[in-house]
This record gives structure tokens, C-alpha cells and sequence, in this order.
């Protein structure tokens, strides 16, 4: 059943279409400037006990330390009904509860956290979280669907959550954040599912610092089998999307634009990614699936997009490259257009194995393909692809960022054994 039609039918404590002066006769008075906590939990312990909901009419609350630990619906009318709480704790807490709705709320203020969820299994729509001097909704071990909602001017993150067990986040705008958009982390290396799909995030800063702990989009940190999709991402202090060792992740079909370091960055100890259809452009630099150092390895990039990488940024020594590779990865027919430095790295010193780049377009780059030739690194298979308009070399061997070749990409170059190079067309 639709949240529309649970509203109508439901055994409300307050029904659909109060009027403030119903309001009132429960102990509540919309836009009092006296704490209406009190009335406002007896009501919903009411509603608790009878299994209904809460229909809240348009006003302003000030209320905190609110407790939902059974099933309900609280409901109000989307950009009229508004919560507002102190600094001193949570306005809303829900505590190993199934079937909690939230529906047309405004959030307003509170203390570290506006909602906080643990062990629930919650749906939460068309609400609005802003001026939070912690984070929107932070959740433990939850389900649910988090869809439809708006998070504004808030200090920390919009939306984290910790060890989720199947949760949905689509949908939600999310804008002008002081550290982090979207956080899905987990506590250990462990299957997590979440799909984070068709949401629109922009600018988000990194007001409490570090080297990409903060400034990020969508931010995955161990969570295995999380689905990033279809998100539209902009004018982040780094990285629109961040995998940091989670494994089996998905990154498929984003749109990305302004961000000032790795647009996609796939890091540390994840194994097992795909980066596929993505839209990049005006960043510092487009992907990086990296850290073999620490066992990160196993992915494809595809089909991928990436212009104007610029290098700079957050990093002034971050390499303008569009797209870098590690280990047992394989980058194919991926369009780099005007990466400053290089088109397609593959490999950094001794970091380099099993790498393939083929199929793909690079032009308008300072370098089109680079390969890491150090004496510890594994094979690789450049082939097939198209090389344009490249300022320094077509396709290039290095150590780090020191080369130890010249233009292979020239008819008669002497191409190192553990390189194959086939097929590409260099002009």
C-alpha cells in the first residue's frame, strides 16, 4: 500500500486534514515557541500502541529527543510541516523498529545528528533535512528506502550509513555539504548491497580537511556489492564517487562535472569493480583504480567518457591524467579527450600487472598512453586503440613519472618484451 493511501486509512492520532486547533487539543501548538517535545512523544506513543500514525499539520515544532521504537507513520505536508530542534541532541531517534514511514517532514536544526536509526527498518520520502550543525540522518544497521528527500546547508554528511542491510538511497537532492554527501560504510569487509541511485549531489566541501577523507559525493568505504548508478554530481572539494576497499562495487552511468581531485577514484584494498558508461568532465583528474600495494586489484573500466582532466586542484601535483590503472584491470573503449598530461596510465613504478587497454580513443593529450616498464611489474597488451593529436609522445614506457622510452607509438620503435603492442592507430 502507497504512503498516500496509509494516511487515509490509518488510525491517525492526528487524521489527515487537522486543522491546527485539533492540533492543540493534544497538547500541540504549531508555531509556539514553547517545546512541544512532550506532547508531541505522548502522541506518538499513542499512535505506537494502536499501530497507526501521526498526521502532523503545517507549522513550525520545536522539539528534540523524540523516540520511535515500534511502528508508525508520521506524516506532514511537505514544506509546510517543519521540526526544529536544539543543539544538544537528535530531534528524531529510532531505535530496532520495523515499518517506520516519515513522510513530509521538514528537519531543522538539532544536534549532531538529525535522525538517528539503528537496527530499523525505515522509508523516508519527500522529507527535508537543512541547517543541521552535525549530519541529516546517520543509520546502523538499517533497511528501508531513503527516496525523495532534500539535504541543504548541512556541516557534516547528508546521509551515512553503517553496516545497512539491503537499503535503497534515490532520489534525494543534496547540496552545499560541509564534508560528504552519501556515506555507505561498513565496520569490516562485508557484503553490504546498498544501491545509491539517481540522486542529484552538488557542491560539497571539506571543511574539516584531510587527503580525501572528506569533499566527496558518494563516499563507499569497505562495503561490499554496493550499486552506484545513474547520480548527477557536481562541484565536489574532491571526488565525486570514492570507493575505498569495498568490493564487488558498481559505478555505472554517472554524470560528472567540476570536482577538484579523482573524479571516480576506486582505492586501497577493494577487489572486484566495474566503472562502466560514466560522463566526466572539468575535473583534475578523471579515474583512478588504484593501490596495488595493498592488494587492490581486479576491475573494468568501459565505455567511459572523461574530458578536460586538468590536473591541480585539491592536489597541485596530482597528474592531469583521464583514466589510471593497477592491476588485473582492463580499460576498454573508454574516449579520453584533452587530459593535460597523459590519456590512459597503466601501472605506477613496480604497481603493474595484467593490464590491458584496448579499443579506446585518447586525444588531445599531453602523453596519449603511458605503461609502467619497471623492472617489477607484469605484462601488459596495448592494442587496437585510436591516438590523436598527442603533444609529447602517442604511446610512452615509464617509471613512475620519469620515462625510460621514447614515442612507441612511431613505426620502428624497439617495444620492451613484457609490452604488447598491436593495432593502434596513431595520428
Amino acid at each position: 500500500m502507497d504512503v498516500s493511501r496509509r494516511i487515509l486509512l490509518s488510525a491517525a492520532t492526528l487524521v489527515a486534514g487537522a486543522i491546527p486547533a485539533a492540533a492543540a487539543k493534544r497538547g500541540l501548538e504549531p508555531n509556539s515557541r514553547v517545546d512541544q517535545s512532550k506532547a508531541l512523544q505522548k502522541i506518538l506513543d499513542e499512535a505506537m500502541d494502536r499501530g497507526g500514525s501521526v498526521i502532523l499539520p503545517p507549522g513550525r515544532y520545536i522539539v528534540s529527543g523524540l523516540t520511535i521504537n515500534r511502528p508508525v507513520m508520521l506524516a506532514g505536508t511537505p514544506g509546510q510541516t517543519v521540526l526544529a530542534g536544539g543543539k544538544d541532541r537528535a530531534i528524531l531517534s529510532i531505535e530496532s523498529a520495523e515499518d517506520v514511514v516519515l513522510s513530509g517532514i521538514g528537519f531543522e536544526g538539532g544536534g549532531d545528528n538529525q535522525v538517528e536509526a539503528n537496527g530499523a527498518a525505515l522509508h523516508i520520502d519527500t522529507c527535508s533535512f537543512q541547517k543541521s550543525p552535525g549530519s541529516g540522518i546517520s543509520m546502523d544497521t538499517c533497511s528501508g528506502r531513503i527516496t525523495g528527500n532534500r539535504f541543504g546547508h548541512i556541516a557534516q554528511t547528508a546521509l551515512f550509513s553503517n553496516n545497512s542491510k539491503g537499503l535503497e538511497i534515490s532520489g534525494n537532492h543534496v547540496h552545499d555539504i560541509g564534508n560528504n554527501g552519501i556515506q555507505v560504510w561498513t565496520s569490516d569487509n562485508r557484503e553490504d548491497g546498498s544501491i545509491v541511485t539517481n540522486n542529484r549531489v552538488e557542491r560539497v566541501a571539506a571543511t574539516a580537511g584531510g587527503t580525501g577523507q572528506n569533499g566527496n559525493g558518494i563516499n563507499i568505504y569497505r562495503a561490499g556489492n554496493v550499486l552506484v548508478a545513474n547520480n548527477r554530481i557536481t562541484d565536489c572539494a574532491f571526488s565525486a564517487i570514492r570507493n575505498n576497499s569495498g568490493w564487488n562495487c558498481q559505478i555505472i552511468g554517472n554524470s560528472v562535472s567540476r570536482m577538484g581531485e579523482v573524479a571516480i577514484y576506486v582505492e586501497f584494498a577493494f577487489q572486484g569493480a566495474v566503472v562502466s558508461s560514466n560522463l566526466i568532465e572539468d575535473v583534475s583528474m578523471g579515474i583512478s583504480i588504484t593501490n596495488f600495494d595493498v592488494e587492490g586489484r581486479l576491475a573494468v573500466c568501459s565505455n567511459n567518457i572523461v574530458r578536460n582532466a586538468k590536473g591541480g586542484g585539491s592536489l597541485p601535483d596530482r597528474t592531469a591524467c583521464g583514466i589510471h590503472a593497477e592491476a588485473d584491470t582492463t580499460v576498454t573503449g573508454n574516449v579520453v579527450e584533452n587530459a593535460w598530461e597523459v590519456g590512459i596510465s597503466l601501472g605506477w613504478g613496480r604497481y603493474g600487472r595484467n593490464l590491458s587497454a584496448t579499443g579506446n580513443i585518447i586525444r588531445a593529450c599531453g602523453k596519449g598512453l603511458t605503461v609502467s616498464l619497471n623492472p617489477a611489474t607484469g605484462p601488459a597488451l596495448v592494442a587496437n586503440n585510436m591516438i590523436s593529436g598527442s603533444t609529447i609522445a602517442a604511446i610512452m614506457g615509464m617509471d613512475h613519472d620519469e620515462a625510460v622510452t621514447g614515442d612507441l607509438g612511431l613505426a620502428g620503435a624497439d617495444v620492451p618484451a613484457r609490452l604488447t603492442l598491436n593495432g593502434n592507430l596513431v595520428t
